[in-house]
């Protein structure tokens, strides 16, 4: 049965929906036959957020399989001599994990350096003349895009991506505040950074909300703080993104070595590095001492979708460019998802996509488009279960206050997406022996969001028992 809802306008004349000022769009898609059962505006164009991460995702599960794990490589160049003396480097070569000693990537987070330091022991070696050189030029040295918002860039959660991402790419600063309207005293940042300088130009408010927003480029090892912290807290902590993991797993392992006295003759480096400085980057003759393996794909798609992960986001972007190509860039991972869904009948022509995260404000596609697609991969073989299992339930991630005593709860696996003025919902909903792709993207709010949020819900509750 088709279900059309009525117009925007309309509703900004009812109970149901509270902002005349919005634009709201709405697909309900019937996974088996394809049909559209209920919509509104579902061909205009609107800027997703998050919810572009299902694209991502999605893109790189076809492309990838759900076993698909990312390698990381450590090798050395060069013999090793009398006394365990290796006549060369220590090569880390990345493979583009997001994963790699992260907080969320299901395995001890300081398990590659104790692997990789116990592989450099075991081969007898006890002494480097040269130095632990990390290949990180799988991924084009291009970290943040360069659509997101300045206001962005330099937080945690729009941390650059790497040819070798380490520990999230992100440190923790924190604070000791007192009264409001004095200045904070910054008291440790972990890890350790050689060489990053913190500035901040904070101060501590009433309103006990951390408006903190911290500053600063991939590879400059600046960052600024501005903003206010709440008053009279004896630790508060703020998060921002590495300068640069590459580097800094080089001197971690590095330090590591030397701390347990394994001598390593050279400063730590990166291939980076050395072609900035215009000095030849050693090839051939490397000797394998360890593979690090990811976790399998689908767990880091389903850490992406119920956390919202941007840094995850765009390394599986990434990733996708290097289905086809050597070294991965962004346009390559975009255009290579834009090829894929073209050929597999599902064109995205006229949708704008610049990041895989959904962080860009300019992101643009449609709620038919973005149902089409979650409905092709929850027919596909084999993929249909694992994706849409990925997705959290309402009660669940980014959903923890969005329709959780809800009936359709259970029923409902759905990803978030907000960002100013912009708040969408899209996954599935799963009624009995039914199957439906659910979209709902609203834009150019002017209201409070939470009932923007409670809107959307009501809309649902109604709409969805319907199909």
């Amino acid at each position: 049965m088709a279900l059309w809802l009525f117009p925007p306008t309309a509703w900004g004349r009812s109970d149901l929906w509270p902002d005349s000022s919005a634009s709201v769009g709405v697909c309900v898609l019937d996974v088996h036959t394809g049909a559209v059962v209920a919509s509104c505006d579902d061909t205009r164009y609107f800027t997703p957020a998050s919810t572009q991460k299902l694209v991502t995702t999605a893109t790189s599960l076809l492309c990838r399989g759900a076993d698909y794990r990312f390698t990381t490589t450590v090798s050395y160049r060069g013999e090793i001599a009398q006394r365990g003396r290796l006549q060369g480097d220590i090569i880390v070569r990345g493979g583009g994990d997001p994963s790699l000693a992260s907080q969320y990537g299901g395995m001890p987070a300081d398990s590659f350096l104790r692997a990789t330091v116990e592989s450099i022991r075991a081969a007898g070696i006890r002494a480097i003349s040269g130095r632990i050189i990390v290949d990180d030029g799988v991924v084009y040295p291009e970290p943040v895009v360069s659509k997101w918002l300045w206001e962005d860039v330099g937080n945690y959660y729009a941390a650059g991506c790497y040819g070798v991402n380490y520990a999230d790419n992100r440190f923790v600063a924190t604070y000791t505040t007192g009264a409001p309207d004095t200045r904070p005293q910054l008291r440790s940042v972990i890890p350790h950074i050689p060489g990053l300088r913190v500035h901040d130009y904070l101060t501590t408010n009433r309103s006990g909300i951390d408006s903190a927003y911290i500053y600063g480029a991939p590879y400059d090892y600046t960052r600024r703080v501005y903003g206010s912290l709440p008053a009279h807290k004896e630790q508060f902590s703020i998060k921002g993104d590495m300068p640069d993991p590459p580097h800094y797993i080089a001197a971690l392992l590095t330090d590591t070595l030397r701390r347990i006295g394994v001598k390593v003759a050279g400063a730590p480096t990166t291939v980076r590095l050395l072609c900035e400085a215009g000095e030849a980057v050693p090839e051939g003759g490397e000797r394998l001492l360890y593979t690090h393996h990811s976790s399998p794909l689908v767990s880091l798609i389903a850490h992406t979708l119920a956390h919202s992960d941007n840094l995850y986001a765009e390394a599986l972007l990434r990733d996708v460019a290097l289905t086809v190509d050597t070294v991965a860039t962004l346009a390559g991972g975009v255009g290579q998802m834009l090829t894929m869904w073209r050929e597999a009948g599902f064109p995205l022509d006229g949708a704008t996509l610049y990041d895989g995260s959904g962080l860009s404000p300019l992101n643009r596609i449609t709620p038919l488009m973005m149902a089409r697609l979650l409905a092709h991969i929850a027919r596909t073989p084999g993929l249909s279960e694992t994706f849409i299992h990925t997705l959290p339930h309402p009660g669940e991630g980014t959903l923890r206050r969005f329709m959780a005593h809800s009936p359709l709860a259970p029923a409902l696996w759905l990803k978030s997406g907000s960002m100013t003025a912009v708040q969408c919902y899209a996954g599935y909903f799963t009624p009995a022996d039914r199957l439906y792709a659910v979209v709902v993207m609203v834009n150019h709010f002017t209201t409070p969001r939470a009932e923007v949020r409670d809107a959307i819900a009501q809309l649902l509750n109604r709409l969805l028992p319907r199909c």
